[in-house]
Protein backbone atom coordinates (compact mmCIF):
# COMPACT_ATOMS: atom_id res chain seq x y z
CA UNK A 1 0.00 0.00 0.00
CA UNK A 2 1.68 3.31 -0.58
CA UNK A 3 1.54 6.66 1.05
CA UNK A 4 -1.99 8.09 -0.57
CA UNK A 5 -3.66 4.89 0.47
CA UNK A 6 -2.35 5.45 4.11
CA UNK A 7 -3.39 8.56 3.88
CA UNK A 8 -6.53 8.18 2.86
CA UNK A 9 -7.07 5.62 5.88
CA UNK A 10 -5.72 7.23 7.93
CA UNK A 11 -8.15 11.21 7.37
CA UNK A 12 -11.14 8.81 7.44
CA UNK A 13 -10.29 6.94 10.64
CA UNK A 14 -9.71 10.61 12.31
CA UNK A 15 -13.18 11.70 10.47
CA UNK A 16 -14.57 8.75 12.09
CA UNK A 17 -16.08 7.80 8.62
CA UNK A 18 -16.63 3.74 8.60
CA UNK A 19 -15.12 1.80 5.81
CA UNK A 20 -14.20 -1.44 4.37
CA UNK A 21 -10.59 -1.86 2.83
CA UNK A 22 -10.37 -3.73 0.18
CA UNK A 23 -7.36 -5.41 -1.69
CA UNK A 24 -7.67 -6.23 -5.25
CA UNK A 25 -5.83 -6.57 -8.96
CA UNK A 26 -4.81 -3.60 -10.21
CA UNK A 27 -7.88 -1.72 -11.88
CA UNK A 28 -7.69 1.88 -13.24
CA UNK A 29 -10.66 2.46 -15.70
CA UNK A 30 -14.35 2.21 -15.07
CA UNK A 31 -14.62 -1.18 -16.45
CA UNK A 32 -11.78 -2.31 -15.10
CA UNK A 33 -12.39 -2.13 -11.81
CA UNK A 34 -16.11 -3.72 -12.81
CA UNK A 35 -14.82 -6.39 -13.80
CA UNK A 36 -12.47 -6.77 -11.08
CA UNK A 37 -14.75 -6.12 -8.26
CA UNK A 38 -18.69 -6.66 -9.84
CA UNK A 39 -19.18 -3.08 -8.80
CA UNK A 40 -22.06 -1.47 -10.69
CA UNK A 41 -20.91 1.62 -12.42
CA UNK A 42 -23.22 3.79 -10.12
CA UNK A 43 -21.68 2.50 -7.32
CA UNK A 44 -18.03 3.84 -8.37
CA UNK A 45 -17.13 7.01 -7.85
CA UNK A 46 -14.71 8.57 -10.21
CA UNK A 47 -12.91 10.95 -9.08
CA UNK A 48 -11.80 13.87 -11.55
CA UNK A 49 -8.91 16.23 -11.70
CA UNK A 50 -9.63 19.51 -12.37
CA UNK A 51 -7.61 23.09 -13.23
CA UNK A 52 -9.88 25.78 -12.53
CA UNK A 53 -8.81 29.36 -13.38
CA UNK A 54 -10.08 33.07 -12.10
CA UNK A 55 -8.61 36.19 -12.99
CA UNK A 56 -5.07 35.86 -12.05
CA UNK A 57 -5.56 32.70 -10.19
CA UNK A 58 -5.16 29.21 -11.12
CA UNK A 59 -6.35 26.51 -9.05
CA UNK A 60 -7.33 23.01 -8.89
CA UNK A 61 -10.51 20.72 -7.82
CA UNK A 62 -11.61 17.28 -7.91
CA UNK A 63 -14.83 16.19 -9.34
CA UNK A 64 -16.66 12.79 -7.84
CA UNK A 65 -19.00 11.26 -10.27
CA UNK A 66 -20.56 8.24 -10.87
CA UNK A 67 -18.31 5.77 -13.05
CA UNK A 68 -20.75 5.92 -16.13
CA UNK A 69 -20.81 9.71 -16.46
CA UNK A 70 -18.81 12.26 -18.13
CA UNK A 71 -18.02 15.70 -16.27
CA UNK A 72 -20.01 18.86 -17.22
CA UNK A 73 -17.67 21.51 -17.32
CA UNK A 74 -19.70 23.85 -17.67
CA UNK A 75 -21.58 23.31 -14.66
CA UNK A 76 -18.50 22.93 -12.65
CA UNK A 77 -17.09 26.29 -14.04
CA UNK A 78 -20.78 27.76 -12.44
CA UNK A 79 -20.49 25.51 -9.41
CA UNK A 80 -16.69 27.02 -8.65
CA UNK A 81 -17.46 30.42 -9.48
CA UNK A 82 -14.39 30.39 -11.61
CA UNK A 83 -13.83 31.79 -15.63
CA UNK A 84 -12.87 28.40 -16.69
CA UNK A 85 -12.27 24.85 -15.71
CA UNK A 86 -10.75 21.72 -17.61
CA UNK A 87 -9.03 18.63 -16.90
CA UNK A 88 -5.85 18.57 -14.85
CA UNK A 89 -2.80 16.98 -16.64
CA UNK A 90 -1.18 13.88 -15.09
CA UNK A 91 2.10 15.75 -14.07
CA UNK A 92 -0.03 18.17 -11.98
CA UNK A 93 -2.40 15.17 -10.53
CA UNK A 94 0.93 13.59 -9.29
CA UNK A 95 2.58 16.55 -8.19
CA UNK A 96 -0.45 17.96 -6.29
CA UNK A 97 -1.80 14.97 -4.71
CA UNK A 98 0.62 11.88 -5.16
CA UNK A 99 -1.55 9.79 -7.40
CA UNK A 100 -1.14 8.83 -10.99
CA UNK A 101 -4.16 8.18 -13.53
CA UNK A 102 -6.67 6.75 -11.69
CA UNK A 103 -5.33 6.24 -8.33
CA UNK A 104 -7.34 9.70 -7.20
CA UNK A 105 -10.14 9.14 -4.30
CA UNK A 106 -13.26 11.41 -3.59
CA UNK A 107 -11.57 13.68 -1.27
CA UNK A 108 -11.02 17.48 -1.38
CA UNK A 109 -9.96 18.08 2.35
CA UNK A 110 -6.75 15.51 2.31
CA UNK A 111 -5.98 17.27 -0.56
CA UNK A 112 -6.45 20.72 0.56
CA UNK A 113 -8.89 21.11 -2.45
CA UNK A 114 -13.15 21.71 -3.08
CA UNK A 115 -14.80 18.69 -3.51
CA UNK A 116 -17.71 18.59 -6.02
CA UNK A 117 -20.19 15.42 -5.17
CA UNK A 118 -22.03 13.74 -7.55
CA UNK A 119 -25.93 14.08 -5.47
CA UNK A 120 -26.64 10.55 -7.71
CA UNK A 121 -23.96 9.10 -5.44
CA UNK A 122 -25.84 9.38 -2.20
CA UNK A 123 -28.09 7.16 -3.68
CA UNK A 124 -26.14 4.30 -3.10
CA UNK A 125 -25.80 2.44 0.02
CA UNK A 126 -22.28 1.97 -0.74
CA UNK A 127 -19.44 3.61 -2.90
CA UNK A 128 -16.27 2.13 -3.73
CA UNK A 129 -13.22 4.31 -5.37
CA UNK A 130 -9.56 3.24 -5.63
CA UNK A 131 -7.83 4.64 -2.63
CA UNK A 132 -4.38 6.12 -4.10
CA UNK A 133 -3.48 2.76 -5.22
CA UNK A 134 -4.61 0.81 -8.10
CA UNK A 135 -4.87 -2.20 -5.85
CA UNK A 136 -6.45 -0.45 -3.06
CA UNK A 137 -10.10 0.42 -2.74
CA UNK A 138 -12.22 1.41 0.03
CA UNK A 139 -15.77 1.14 -0.23
CA UNK A 140 -17.96 3.78 2.42
CA UNK A 141 -21.99 4.88 2.80
CA UNK A 142 -21.31 7.99 0.40
CA UNK A 143 -23.54 10.20 3.42
CA UNK A 144 -20.05 9.64 5.60
CA UNK A 145 -18.05 10.87 2.93
CA UNK A 146 -20.54 13.90 2.68
CA UNK A 147 -19.99 14.55 6.35
CA UNK A 148 -16.84 14.49 6.48
CA UNK A 149 -15.87 16.36 3.48
CA UNK A 150 -19.12 18.95 3.42
CA UNK A 151 -18.32 18.91 -1.18
CA UNK A 152 -20.40 21.24 -3.14
CA UNK A 153 -22.93 19.49 -4.53
CA UNK A 154 -22.82 18.36 -8.10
Amino acid sequence: MNQVAERVKAYLTEEGVPFRLIEHEPAASAEEYHQVLGTRYEQQAKAIFLRTKRPGEKGFAILAIQAQKRADLDRVTRLLEVREARLGTVEQLRERTGCGYGELPPFGKLFGLPLLFDADLLTEEEIYFNAGDLGVSITLNPKDLVRAEQPITY
